[in-house]
């Protein structure tokens, strides 16, 4: 059924809710054994994408499918797209998917897209068989990660007035945090303008500018996402997983065990940015200290 409205013109609103059905399944299913199913989902979202989608929202829907695949077997996603291939495109699967998900990092909006973005970059950097196509996308990865997780961090602020229980998953929240927001959303598009010459934020200008520019970008959409947003997952749950600590694992085994590729994730980095990297593994810890305390 969602293969055959993904396949038809059955209009974007359609195909989002298709796309956003087979992600549902890959994660309700993680760890129960549908492993043959994970291509033909794979196949019918990239089929998709690679007919040309006009609404970002239906393009990271996509990428999703993908993603929340890569979370449910790696080997299985990297295996599927190499053996993948699609009539009058050239490109190896495996490499236009990452270089479609690196340039529309800051299109995954609200609380679960955020999060499915920033645990399958992390596990995309943690691959122990890495596809070639990482090493020229590398610079962007942990950026955008940081994007992302202020994204997170804004969001779960907006819904302490509501939800005063998510102030333990949300983290201490600095006052003076808001001020690095223009230079670290700037530096992040000043790296896919390096890496793939496409950004759609302007960079800051200083003073009033910055200001509009950070208003428009934490808009209203970036918080609350879309009516996608409310079909529930496990990632979705009180004890899913939390992406603090899921990134910051990631992270540190990269460090210790790969010092080269943990060099070229993170040497990009500005000093606001290492500032910022320091803070999430702050946040990490005392997530994972009131966890254990909560057991």
């Amino acid at each position: 059924m969602c293969k055959k409205v993904l396949t038809i013109d059955a209009g974007e609103d359609a195909e989002c809710h298709a796309a956003k059905l087979l992600e549902v399944i890959i994660l309700q299913c993680r760890g129960r054994g549908i492993d043959q199913c994970i291509p033909l989902f794979v196949e019918a979202v990239l089929e998709r994408l690679m007919r040309g989608v006009k609404s970002s929202e239906l393009r990271t829907m996509c990428l999703q499918v993908a993603i929340a695949a890569l979370y449910y077997n790696p080997a299985l996603l990297i295996h599927t797209l190499d053996n993948m291939h699609f009539p009058h495109n050239p490109q190896p699967i495996t490499a236009h998917f990452i270089n479609q998900w690196m340039n529309d990092t800051e299109f995954f909006l609200g609380l679960h897209d955020r999060k499915m973005c920033i645990i399958g970059l992390s596990v995309l950097m943690e691959l122990p068989s890495r596809p070639a196509v990482l090493e020229g996308v590398a610079a962007q990865i942990v950026p955008s990660i940081l994007l992302l997780f202020l994204g997170l961090k804004h969001l779960y602020a907006s819904r302490l007035i509501n939800k005063p229980d998510l102030l333990a998953r949300a983290g201490p929240q600095d006052e003076d945090q808001n001020e690095e927001i223009p230079s670290d959303e700037d530096e992040v598009n000043e790296n896919r303008n390096a890496m793939q010459q496409q950004s759609s934020t302007p960079t800051g200008q200083g003073g009033e500018d910055d200001d509009e520019d950070e208003d428009d970008y934490w808009d209203d959409d970036g918080f609350e996402g879309t009516p996608l947003e409310e079909y529930s997952t496990p990632l979705d749950y009180d004890n899913g997983e939390d992406e603090y600590q899921f990134f910051t694992s990631a992270l540190l085994r990269v460090q210790n065990t790969d010092a080269a590729w943990y060099q070229s994730l993170t040497a990009p980095l500005s000093d606001d940015q290492k500032k910022q990297l320091q803070e999430i593994y702050s946040i990490s810890q005392q997530r994972r200290s009131t966890a254990a305390k909560g057991q």
